[in-house]
């Protein structure tokens, strides 16, 4: 069974492609298990929810208090699931008919611990490179994997357990960075699969999406050192430890430095942070020769890894 595991607020506009999705799938019902939870949504989707329930007899909604925090929604979730597999989906997102049943299938074939699978964008860029060729059992570092630490992916239910990987409940944004992180780096297995748009991700077309509102320099930095801890406390070796810090360098101190709200302060929070961890190993992975000269700029030339 693969338990789908949704937190929701809000959601009303854009459920009924969320829950079509699942409603028609490939896949038996009977193989099916929705655990959705509520974040105390003032609008209808409650009501939509419930005129799902024939379709989709595997769906347990939770009408939770509003808390704001969807990662702990996340892990009472996971507690609540009963699936071997748990698939992560935002209520604004949808699944393509097949989705389920082919990851079903590929994971009897290829158990793994974590399993990333083609992404469709909507209105929004989304991660490509590392996720257009199937790979039964993917290097972190090779297959790019690692870029991309966005939820959208599948979980073995017993290996996040059992290794108490958990969403940070204290935070509002970057949680699912943290949790992937610590997921890839314990992972014993992780598998790419490929070849048809499993999951549709969408850019909100009234931006208002939690990840569509600028972040806020504090409490970015604060993911910034949580993943610098997971980083270099369960990195295996040097080399996949200089690929995970290359998100730090490439995408947050690059957006925090180059956002119109960023300050003094936030720049010296951001270097004493980062400064220790930028080497040449590092500068030399960096994507582009202008954000290498911008990172050199800020924290001056790399020294020796």
């Amino acid at each position: 069974m693969i338990s789908v595991i949704t937190p929701n607020y809000n959601g009303e506009k854009w459920l009924g492609d969320y829950l079509e999705s699942i409603a028609n799938q490939t896949l038996s019902q009977d193989e099916i298990e929705v655990v959705f939870m509520d974040d105390g949504s003032t609008d209808g989707s409650r009501e939509l929810v419930e005129q799902y329930t024939d379709r989709i007899p595997g769906l347990k909604p939770v009408w939770h208090e509003h808390i704001a925090r969807p990662g702990e929604l996340r892990n009472k979730a996971i507690r609540r699931a009963v699936g071997k597999y748990a698939l992560f989906l935002d209520s604004d997102d949808y699944l393509g008919n097949e989705a389920l049943e082919r990851l079903n299938v590929f994971a009897h074939e290829h158990p793994s611990d974590i399993f990333a699978f083609q992404l469709e964008g909507i209105n929004r860029n989304v991660p490509r490179s590392m996720l257009s060729k199937t790979v039964a059992n993917a290097d972190v570092v090779d297959s790019g994997i690692y870029k991309t630490l966005g939820i959208w992916k599948m979980v073995d239910r017993d290996f996040v357990v059992d290794n108490d990987i958990k969403f940070d409940s204290s935070i509002r944004r970057g949680d699912d960075v943290l949790f992937c992180i610590e997921a890839m780096l314990k992972a014993r297995k992780i598998s790419i699969l490929s070849g048809y748009p499993f999951y549709m991700l969408r850019g909100r077309d009234d931006g208002s999406s939690i990840t569509q509102d600028e972040w806020d320099h504090d409490k970015r930095i604060f993911v910034v050192n949580k993943s610098l801890q997971l980083i270099n406390s369960l990195g295996n070796d040097k080399n996949t430890i200089n690929h995970f810090l290359i998100r730090l360098f490439n995408a947050d101190a690059l957006e925090i430095v180059e956002s119109k709200t960023g300050t003094a302060e936030t720049i010296d929070a951001l270097r004493k942070s980062l400064r220790p961890y930028w080497n040449k190993d590092v500068a030399d992975l960096i994507y582009t020769d202008e954000n290498r000269r911008k990172l050199v700029e800020i924290f001056g030339d790399p020294v020796d890894g």
